[in-house]
This record gives C-alpha cells, sequence and structure tokens, in this order.
C-alpha cells in the first residue's frame, strides 16, 4: 500500500520519500508533516506500508528485514521520477542509509530520525549468558515496548536476516549529504549509535543534530520544525 503524489507544475525538483520504523505505517505524524509541506512546495513525495504493516498484507512476524529493504528499494526505483531525498525513522534510517549506498538515482541526501542502525544485533549483544541460551532454544527475542501494549517479537530467522544489512560494521559509502536528527530523552535508542554511524559515513558533509528534550519519536513542534528546515536545505 503506498500513496505517490507528484510534483506540481511549480514544484520544487525533488522527490521525498518516507520509510517508517518498525511496527508504524505511512498515516504516522511525521510522515503527514512531510505531506503538508508537499502541499506547500509542491515535491513529489512517496510514502508507502512494508508488508505485514499498515493496510500492506502480511503477517509481521513471519517477514525478514530483507523483505522491506528490497519492497523499499523496487518501490522508489519504479515510481520516483526525481532527484531523491530518504527521510526514514527508527528502523526505517537504517533502511534509508543502506538503500543510499545501493540505489541507481540521484540522491540529493538521506536524513534519518532516531535512527536505529543495527538494532537486532544491539539486542543480540545485550543479552546475557542466561538470556542467550533461552534466546538459541526458543529461536526469538521477546522485547516490551511503551509503544504497543503487545511485546515485539524478533525471530532469530529475522535477526540473522538483518546481518545482511548492517552498517556499524563498515564504511558507508554514500555520494550524498546526511543529516541525523536525534533527542537525548530517546529510550530506545542510544546516542553512542548515532555517533558510531556519523563516524562510518565516507562523505564529510555529514551533521548530527540534538534536541535535549526530544524522546525517540521526535514528533513535537519543535522536532517538526527542525525536519522542516533540514528537508527545506536539501531541496
Amino acid at each position: 500500500s503506498y500513496i505517490l503524489k507528484k510534483k506540481t507544475i511549480t514544484g520544487k525538483k525533488a522527490s521525498i520519500v518516507f520509510l517508517s520504523g518498525y511496527r508504524s505505517d505511512k498515516n504516522g505524524t511525521k510522515a503527514l508533516f512531510i505531506e503538508k509541506l508537499r502541499k506547500e512546495y509542491g515535491f513529489e513525495f512517496l510514502r508507502f506500508d512494508y508488508s505485514g504493516h499498515g493496510e500492506s498484507f502480511g503477517n509481521i512476524d513471519s517477514l525478514l528485514f530483507s523483505d522491506w529493504v528490497n519492497e523499499s528499494k523496487i518501490l522508489i526505483e519504479k515510481l520516483t521520477k526525481h532527484p531523491l531525498i530518504l527521510v526514514g525513522s527508527s528502523m526505517g534510517g537504517w533502511i534509508a542509509f543502506y538503500l543510499s549506498t545501493v540505489i541507481k538515482k540521484k540522491i540529493l541526501g538521506a536524513v534519518g530520525i532516531s535512527t536505529a542502525a543495527d538494532f537486532t544485533l544491539k539486542l543480540e549483544n545485550k543479552l546475557n549468558q542466561k538470556e542467550y541460551k533461552n534466546y538459541i532454544k526458543q529461536k526469538k527475542i521477546v522485547i516490551k515496548s511503551k509503544y504497543s501494549k503487545d511485546p515485539y517479537i524478533f525471530s532469530k530467522r529475522f535477526i540473522d536476516d538483518s546481518k545482511k544489512f548492517l552498517l556499524l560494521k563498515r564504511r558507508i559509502n554514500i555520494k550524498c549529504k546526511a543529516t541525523l536528527l536525534f533527542g537525548l530523552e530517546d529510550s530506545s535508542v542510544s546516542l553512542n549509535t548515532q555517533l558510531e554511524l556519523l563516524n562510518k559515513f565516507s562523505n564529510l558533509d555529514t551533521s548530527l543534530v540534538i534536541l535535549k528534550n526530544s524522546d525517540h519519536r521526535m514528533s513535537s513542534k519543535n522536532d517538526l520544525e527542525l525536519l522542516k528546515r533540514t528537508i527545506l536545505n536539501y531541496i
């Protein structure tokens, strides 16, 4: 399920793509905020639901990280017409930065909001010896989330699959500019992950902007104003 709004006649010659977080969708606060910006500035805008999310088919617990990476790549390459600005939130930030290394189209910039790069490996590494034994036995990690009444379940199959896309183990060869937006009140993703990412980017034109009172969602008025300034800076 996707929504593509074409560039208006006088609009900015750019295609913005929003990549949502895990268990989020194309109708979240930040996606709808960019939709409002599109009405004002006329750029092309693509937002979509990964399989198993929102209005797309699929059982989220039986899908793999590579499904969402490949779906995103295909939709972006087939549907967008102009130089790209990839905007990814949480897991979507990980996907956005990975795609910026493999998509053949021209990319103006990539923006990561509370980027959860390599979060599956970090989940694995956090386990103590007893938890790790349970993980190997049960073939899953169960995480309580304050964003959902149901726990998040990550299968070993999902975690192993995601390792094909790890960013922090290598140099990230992106040719475009990159911006990381992060809130110090984030309890889901660490500041250290953002600093690791910043150090891995090959392009020197990258920045990390930290807001003191913002949380993982980065959906407050201040956060959205920062997102607007970041996007306008690219277009």
